[in-house]
């Protein structure tokens, strides 16, 4: 455009250059070129959209972000909706009480693992962690409401590998009903739902 080896329109009043593209779409290509990484917001759903305009400006780079996004949240979905099911499918029994946990494992910056699960699970499975529990700062993430305990850092306290920490789940009863994995270079997981059924019991 600007060495003369396509036309060039210029705006009429001031004169300005322009493009007939998408004027929305363009502010996430102008923000790539800026800092050189796909920033969009989390609730972003016109991917296709952007694709097209990083295909048409030669933004090769752009596209292979894109990419990456989707699959990345093509996977996120998957695990979502195989979590629900895995979930349903386990508690079918309406006489049943199921106990979920979820073993979020991390290898970037040394293994850390995030534990997921009702507190009574918790406190059932890792007891040497009650205290730690106990004396953290109410409405912490992991201890909002006193109820669930949500993304613990558990090796953060103790010196379990997530190897042990799945082995102690299998002991007690618990099945991995379901598992996934992804993420980026530097920022790789795995995931792991855990379920066990009991009967419940009336008064």
């Amino acid at each position: 455009m600007f060495n003369g080896s396509i036309p060039i329109i210029l705006d009429s009043l001031k004169q300005h250059y322009f493009i007939d593209r998408d004027g929305r779409m363009f502010r996430h290509v102008l923000n790539y070129m800026r800092n050189s990484r796909l920033v969009v917001p989390e609730n972003f759903r016109e991917i296709d959209l952007l694709y097209e305009e990083a295909r048409y400006f030669e933004l090769t780079p752009m596209m292979i972000a894109i990419d990456e996004l989707k699959r990345t949240r093509e996977r996120r979905e998957a695990t979502t909706a195989a979590f629900a099911a895995a979930a349903a499918t386990y508690a079918a029994d309406p006489t049943d009480i199921v106990d979920c946990a979820a073993v979020n494992v991390s290898p970037d910056l040394g293994e850390r693992i995030a534990l997921s699960a009702e507190r009574c699970v918790f406190e059932e499975l890792f007891p040497e962690m009650n205290t730690a529990l106990g004396d953290d700062v109410r409405g912490a993430v992991w201890n909002h409401d006193g109820m669930f305990v949500i993304r613990f850092p558990l090796n953060g306290y103790c010196k379990l590998n997530s190897v042990q920490v799945l082995t102690r789940f299998l002991s007690n009863g618990f099945q991995i009903v379901a598992s996934t994995g992804g993420g980026v270079e530097g920022q790789q997981f795995s995931e792991y739902l855990f379920c066990r059924r009991r009967k419940a019991t009336f008064n």
